[in-house]
């Protein structure tokens, strides 16, 4: 790239403050015009918080961003859209009760003559945004009835209809000619073929001049797309890199500050007794031609023992554990038992008196109460153990919060701050830390480390050896094999709602789970 080049967007000296945490201090680079910069560093690093300033979500902010020459002066989300930055938030930002269509004009809605909305139009845009995006989803579905990775592909066509109609304007109205899309851990609900679909998606934008800074955890990613990658630590930059000029085990260093290593887990445990044993489950799945979501599944999971789900999207691995919970929608067949007993939970509720907890995969929607502080959100499921006399003991609950505040190393100005003050990553620790509080006897991990960095990941990995050694029983899902193979003791594999696999560790590759993760579920 020529050094001559101006830079589309100089970040300088730019800090923001949240009470007492600074997330921000002094940051200063600069982003090229097309570029695509990775921006890489640990949950709490600040990546989210600048990228929410570039795009107007935060306003208050000291020290100055220039794009196109211009210092930026936005008032919100609008004034950024018409500068032509577009962000794809890692917490989806999704209206579930609209259609996908009105999620993707929502704030820009087209009206016919009469100034009435042209819903028609409207769908007819919307399905012509997905054509690129090679997909075929309903523009008229609710967006709530959506799986999670077709949630993030309307994010995408959302920010591409941003993106389509600043250049649909004179370019001088927008202060620099080139499109910017941010894109904050966007594959991190996408199967590995929808992530090949988005990168092709993404060499078809840079091709027409959009600059993209992606944030991103997933170094294979990083180094396969980006030009250059800009490392945050501790709200600083580390360093800027040419990303031929590095490696993946410098960035993870210079992101955590130090060598994580290889880390190996599982040697030495010895599983115990049957604690879940599972029976023909199966889930109908009504008016689909495929007719059931799960069918006739058996396993068992022990004592001191990790059992993980590998699949692709939509293979049945949150409905499977959905069923264990008694959080799904339609009452599965066949028979649960724990402890060698029968259960049939109707409830969310009745899993947890019984000793299961559930972390989830969609912590925005299922996982978190915005409207709580640290504290209450660690406690809430456990509030017999900071009760006394019906009444909720401060002292009790605020020794509780510490304890795992502590013992998972939450980052956060203290028990009392606000559980939306904390980055994705520390958020889902409290997630995790309020299912450890119930004490179970099973823990059911729906993809725990998606969106994470690699600090974070170790950490849980770590945790949850810790967990087993002590002999609790764990099921963990992940649309990341690497992940299923350095932690599980054994790992099912599931296609289209059936097992298709059976792997025993020091027996499973990479290769072997994507074989029977594509495998027909037709055979018997």
């Amino acid at each position: 790239m020529s050094e001559t080049v101006l830079p589309l967007i100089r970040f300088e000296g730019v800090t923001k403050r949240f009470h007492a945490v600074t997330a921000l201090e002094n940051v200063s680079f600069d982003v090229q015009p097309g570029e695509f910069l990775a921006l890489c560093g640990e949950n709490g690093a600040g990546k989210s918080t600048l990228m929410k300033i570039l795009s107007g979500v935060i306003t208050d902010y000291e020290g100055q961003i220039v794009v196109g020459g211009q210092t930026l002066k936005l008032t919100g989300t609008r004034d950024a859209e018409e500068c032509g930055i577009s962000i794809i938030h890692q917490e989806l930002n999704l209206v579930g009760d609209l259609s996908v269509a009105a999620n993707i004009f929502l704030g820009r809605e087209l009206r016919n003559s009469f100034g009435l909305l042209d819903d028609r139009r409207m769908e007819q845009e919307a399905s012509a945004l997905f054509e690129p995006l090679e997909c075929h989803i309903d523009p008229r579905q609710p967006v709530r009835t959506l799986r999670i990775g077709d949630q993030q592909l309307v994010e995408i066509a959302k920010a591409l209809n941003s993106e389509h109609r600043m250049k649909s304007r004179s370019a001088g109205s927008a202060g620099q000619s080139s499109p910017i899309l941010i894109m904050d851990e966007p594959t991190s609900a996408l199967t590995e073929s929808e992530v090949e679909r988005l990168f092709r998606i993404i060499t078809r934008l840079r091709q027409r001049g959009v600059t993209i800074i992606y944030i991103s955890h997933k170094m294979d990613e990083v180094f396969q797309n980006a030009d250059r990658i800009t490392v945050l630590r501790d709200g600083k930059v580390v360093k800027t890199l040419d990303r031929t000029a590095t490696t993946p085990r410098e960035i993870t260093g210079l992101m955590v500050g130090r060598d994580i290593g290889e880390s190996h887990f599982g040697a030495g445990r010895e599983p115990g007794a049957v604690v879940l044993n599972v029976q023909n489950l199966s889930l109908p799945w009504r008016g689909h031609v495929r007719q059931w979501r799960l069918k006739d599944i058996q396993f068992s999971v022990r004592q001191g023992e990790v059992v993980g789900f590998a699949g692709l999207m939509g293979a049945g691995r949150t409905e499977l554990l959905e069923c264990l919970f008694g959080a799904s929608p339609e009452s599965p067949m066949g028979t649960i038992e724990l402890n060698g007993f029968p259960v049939k939970f109707d409830h969310p509720e009745e899993a947890l008196h019984s000793g299961i907890a559930m972390v989830t995969e969609d912590r925005k929607r299922f996982g978190l109460f915005t409207t709580m502080n640290v504290r209450e959100h660690i406690t809430l499921s456990s509030l017999d153990q900071t009760s006394r006399a019906g009444m909720i003991s401060a002292a009790r609950e605020n020794a509780a919060a510490g304890e795992s505040i502590k013992s998972l190393q939450v980052k956060t100005a203290g028990s009392s701050a606000p559980i939306t003050s904390l980055s994705g990553g520390n958020q889902q620790k409290c997630i995790i830390a309020r299912a450890l509080r119930t004490e179970p006897k099973l823990l059911l991990l729906d993809d725990p480390t998606r969106g994470i960095d690699v600090g974070a990941k170790a950490e849980i990995y770590h945790l949850i050896d810790d967990l087993c050694r002590k002999g609790l029983a764990i099921i963990l899902t992940s649309s990341e094999l690497p992940e299923l193979i350095a932690v599980c003791d054994r790992i099912l594999v599931l296609c289209e709602g059936r097992i298709t696999g059976e792997f025993h560790r020091g027996k499973f590759t990479e290769q072997d789970l994507m074989e029977a993760a594509t495998a027909s579920s037709l055979v018997s």
